[in-house]
């Protein structure tokens, strides 16, 4: 049966076409292309490598079982027999072709199709050369050998003259030979190439760029001889209508942005939202390739310069990546990603400074908590090897979408000019086509869940679900971290600069004579010269006020000794009373007399209860302005309590003084915290031993004095008040003596402490709550929900 073919498919019947780099994202949608809609073709043949011990004939049949290969198997299943693949690869002399398989394709090909690259923007030098301008060289070298060729279409790219400030379709010189960097990266070692790697590639900003523009020089070089041609892709992105709306197999460029930033693992990127957007739809550059060879044997005068094609959206259709950013945003909520690992709303901005903060806290900070807890659970951790790549990545991409880009596309428009209506359907290229921006974003949105994220449409009632939940815990966490840093700030500005805590814990001693005083830890006055007078932080006194404002969240102490306090009172009231009762005896002693300063046994209370009862209080007669809520970690275990003072003494401190130097303002929090440091370092050797003190000569000066001397000198230690009412007047006292805090604003303490109770309840419960919900995701158990 006759076929009518149109102008293009007529100029490539019983063509011979060899491709290089067919097993990329661009070479199999041209391969899928050619067979489909140039059905009259007589051969392609590719080159392919074995890769993780797949030979290239188990490579090419996994690759026509992808989607882009079902209309052919669908409508034209018998093309698929005209490829032919030989083991091949462009950085071996001759393409590692050989014997017949070289016979055959230096006798056969007409055109040559030459893509294959290494795409790593952040590889090192040596690579790039040996791949893309080696590559090149021994492309050109095997195309020469061809009898019947016709066309040699080089695949470079729109950005590889980044020193330009418009950048036409043609070839620009550079100071750098291809010939010269060839021999430089033959002879240097890699350490010495690396290091020069930077001064060589300037002004360009990747090895990729650079050594494309040296190929393109290259090639150029080959035009008197040779019918060469320069096809420039810009950003190619996923397919707008062939072979399916949406295809694309990789994360290179605008996809892996959409799909880090849909996921919720990239939150913060540098561009520039005013510049408009270089993407061209892989489709629409794969139609303008098959497309030039025909228009050059159409021309009836060669060329004077080698033909180059910038393959580029037309400037209508431009949008600002503002604009795509924003429309990207909307339609990835309404066709959200699986099981994302934060809700997507990452932050656009052009500032360095505060994209990388964005990058520290939202990028590795995660990172390295994700992987914490997968090497806890025995795990094998990944987070932080992600994050290196999108470190790479992001850095790489920053420099185009940073600046702005400005193309002619003269050449490449004219390939759409010249076609008939057959062509034009055959190879679409229209640039004002009746479906919309938006809805082309919404293909590439679909096509990135489906055929990157393999997630089937099916799923995305639970992921709209699950991005809700996102939305939800997204909100809340900001809420609660904006509101606790800004009560935080208020406190520690209002209350904290001016608290000194005592930095070693110093006992009295006495000598009078021969007189010997010794007493216990002192606290606050029970009675006189007023009830709970203190003025310093030293022992008891700064461990309950840095407990009760919360700025002390973990303290060494067995619950099971006894508290060893004396009123300083009760202590001044007997030193008083020992001159005169060593001065009454009528012989002097023989041993120099010793008195133990210290509460009666009936009278002492176990640290636990003390610790207790000092909670209770404190909820009573909080304190003004507290860090946190005032729930500290009471515990025996150094381990534990290392653990915690690392996690809530330092790593606020640390991050409070960043706040503090980014806003300019006085840090202290480090310096607060290393006297904090050294004054628990000191404190727990007294609070994790259990101490017995015999105090019968303190007694005996209580036991002698007559009733006058009782009501004036009281040590009495059968007092009706309980050990309950001398704390409050302690933590009425540190209030009102220390931090000069009044009465009358407890109520409103009281709220602060409410307030304090909640975020403090809210926070436990997301962190609870997300790392079961992590948990249960990685383990695989919430999948069956």
């Amino acid at each position: 049966m006759t076929v009518d073919l149109s102008p293009v498919q007529e100029y490539y019947k019983d063509k011979t076409i060899f491709i290089t780099g067919a097993s990329g994202f661009m070479g199999k949608v041209l391969l899928e292309k050619l067979l489909y809609s140039c059905h009259s073709l007589k051969e392609v043949i590719i080159i392919c490598r074995p890769k993780r011990g797949k030979a290239p004939e188990t490579r090419l049949e996994e690759m026509f079982k992808l989607p882009i290969f079902q209309r052919i198997k669908d409508e034209r299943p018998e093309m698929l027999k005209k490829v032919t693949i030989y083991q091949g690869d462009v950085t071996f002399d001759q393409l590692g072709l050989s014997g017949e398989s070289l016979k055959h394709v230096t006798e056969s090909t007409n055109i040559v199709f030459h893509m294959a690259a290494t795409l790593k923007l952040e590889g090192n030098l040596r690579d790039a050369i040996d791949m893309n301008l080696l590559g090149t060289r021994r492309a050109l070298n095997v195309a020469k050998e061809m009898k019947q060729l016709e066309a040699f279409v080089h695949l470079s790219t729109a950005f590889c003259n980044c020193d330009q400030e418009v950048m036409y379709e043609k070839v620009y010189e550079f100071p750098h030979k291809p010939e010269d960097l060839m021999r430089l990266a033959e002879w240097m070692d890699v350490k010495t190439l690396d290091a020069i790697t930077p001064d060589l590639l300037k002004p360009h900003p990747n090895t990729y760029t650079y050594s494309k523009r040296l190929a393109e020089l290259l090639v150029r070089d080959h035009y008197e001889s040779m019918p060469v041609i320069i096809a420039r892709p810009s950003i190619v992105s996923p397919s707008a209508y062939e072979p399916v709306p949406g295809w694309v197999d990789n994360l290179n460029g605008p996809t892996g942005l959409m799909v880090g930033a849909g996921k919720g693992v990239i939150r913060s990127m540098l561009i520039d939202t005013r510049h408009l957007s270089e993407v061209i739809p892989v489709d629409y550059a794969i139609n303008g390739l098959c497309v030039i060879p025909y228009q050059i044997a159409k021309m009836t005068v060669r060329p004077v310069e080698v033909p180059v094609y910038n393959i580029t959206c037309a400037d209508h259709r431009k949008m600002q990546w503002g604009e795509v950013i924003e429309m990207s945003k909307e339609i990835g909520y309404r066709y959200p990603m699986e099981a994302g690992l934060w809700y997507p709303d990452g932050c656009i901005t052009t500032n360095k400074l505060h994209h990388n903060i964005n990058v520290l806290l939202f990028h590795w900070l995660p990172a390295y908590f994700i992987d914490f807890i997968l090497l806890l659970l025995g795990q094998k951790r990944f987070m932080i090897r992600v994050q290196n790549r999108i470190s790479v990545g992001l850095e790489v991409l920053q420099f185009f979408t940073m600046r702005a880009w400005f193309f002619k596309s003269d050449a490449y428009s004219s390939l759409w000019d010249m076609l008939n209506e057959a062509d034009r359907k055959n190879f679409n290229m229209d640039m004002d086509p009746e479906e919309t921006v938006p809805m082309y974003i919404e293909s590439c949105v679909q096509g990135g869940r489906q055929y990157l994220m393999k997630e089937s449409p099916d799923s995305l009632p639970r992921a709209r679900l699950q991005l809700k939940l996102m939305y939800i815990l997204d909100r809340v966490c900001k809420t609660v971290i904006v509101g606790s840093l800004c009560y935080w700030t208020y406190g520690l500005v209002a209350r904290l600069l001016g608290i000194r805590f005592g930095a070693q814990l110093r006992g009295s001693r006495r000598e009078a004579s021969d007189l010997v005083f010794i007493s216990t830890l002192i606290s606050p006055a029970a009675y006189e010269p007023l009830p709970g007078w203190v003025d310093n932080l030293n022992g008891p006194t700064g461990l309950m006020i840095g407990c009760g404002k919360g700025v002390i969240r973990s303290v060494l102490v067995n619950q099971k000794n006894k508290a060893e306090v004396i009123p300083v009172d009760y202590a001044i009231n007997g030193l008083i009373v020992i001159p005169y009762e060593f001065n009454k005896q009528a012989k002097r002693p023989a041993n120099v007399p010793v008195y133990n300063v210290t509460n009666a046994d009936h009278r002492k209370m176990t640290m636990g209860t003390v610790v207790e009862m000092s909670k209770r209080i404190n909820k009573q007669i909080p304190f003004n302005a507290g860090l946190w809520y005032p729930d500290p970690c009471v515990t025996t275990n150094h381990y534990y309590h290392n653990f915690n003072v690392a996690l809530f003494h330092w790593l606020p401190a640390y991050f409070l003084d960043f706040l503090m130097l980014i806003l300019g303002q006085k840090r202290f929090m480090l310096r607060v915290q290393e006297k904090i440091s050294t004054g628990l370092g000191v404190l727990q050797f007294f609070t994790l031993n259990a101490w017995c003190f015999r105090s019968d000569n303190y007694a005996s000066l209580w036991s002698k004095l007559n009733e006058e001397d009782k009501a004036i000198f009281n040590m009495n230690m059968n007092t009706k008040d309980t050990e309950e009412e001398y704390m409050i007047e302690c933590a009425k006292g540190a209030r009102k003596f220390i931090l000069k805090e009044k009465e009358e604003d407890i109520p409103r303490a009281r709220v602060h402490m409410n307030i304090q109770w909640v975020v403090d309840i809210v926070c436990k419960t997301l962190i609870v709550g997300l790392f079961f919900y992590y948990l249960l995701k990685w383990t695989g158990v919430l999948a069956l929900f």
